[in-house]
């Protein structure tokens, strides 16, 4: 009977720690692609050093030219990077969404932002600390891979609106941010009638976006409506097939 006991005491022993609930943070750490295989033990880890917060629309989370707080996953909402000018006028140099991770903390300890993250929305942020998902990365080096493919895809789309500012007029560029959009929301917003955008943006969205006034971007919006290439349902835009297939 003595050994029977000592047996089943060194099996509890030697059985893995029991994982914790589903907390807000390990959502949020599962809802990321870059995590997408990683162990449930290696997230729960992961989340117990993480910080969930909240950010009203149009809160700073992190500054120009000041490093950020923190890696940041965006769990919920939107955070746009934007860049302004003595004068005011602002462009927003990219948009991250649910699922993004923007480990500059962790790459670039100590360097300065070039821009400001605003919250384009009420948003909720996962707050990782650089030592926690380095730990993660060493022993998940594909974790370190997928990061590299995501800054390389930041690198082209900063060369891609450099070369859109230079080489394309307002419309071209308008087209391709609503297309950009639109395929944002997944391939179900392609359909027989065209491609639709389900959340419109604004007008001034759009302009920080391609790097124009807003009044330009009304007149070109309302010049696309008058043409029949785009058409407003309710909270969506329509644009025509034969107008994204060109700009593809």
């Amino acid at each position: 009977m003595a050994i029977a006991t000592a047996s089943l005491d060194l099996e509890r022993f030697n059985r893995p720690p029991k994982l914790s609930a589903l907390t807000p943070e390990l959502a949020a750490l599962q809802a990321c692609p870059l995590f997408a295989d990683a162990s449930p033990a290696a997230l729960s880890t992961l989340a117990t050093t993480a910080t969930l917060r909240s950010f009203g629309r149009g809160a700073i989370v992190a500054s120009e030219g000041a490093p950020p707080p923190a890696v940041v996953l965006v769990a919920r909402g939107r955070v746009r990077a934007v860049r302004r000018a003595a004068s005011g006028r602002e462009i927003t140099v990219e948009v991250f969404r649910a699922g993004d991770l923007l480990a500059d903390a962790a790459l670039r300890p100590g360097v300065g932002l070039s821009n400001d993250w605003e919250a384009a929305e009420t948003t909720s942020l996962l707050m990782i600390s650089r030592e926690a998902l380095l730990a993660h990365v060493r022993g998940a080096p594909e974790v370190g891979v997928a990061l590299a493919a995501q800054l390389l895809g930041r690198l082209e789309r900063a060369k891609d609106l450099a070369v859109a500012l230079a080489l394309s007029d307002v419309e071209s560029r308008v087209v391709a941010a609503l297309v950009g959009l639109g395929r944002q929301e997944g391939a179900g917003a392609d359909g027989p009638e065209g491609l639709l955008i389900r959340q419109r943006p604004t007008q001034q969205e759009i302009a920080n976006q391609i790097g124009a006034c807003r009044e330009t971007v009304s007149r070109t919006v309302s010049d696309l409506v008058r043409r029949g290439l785009l058409t407003p349902r309710g909270r969506s835009l329509l644009l025509a097939r034969s107008l994204y297939t060109v700009a593809v």
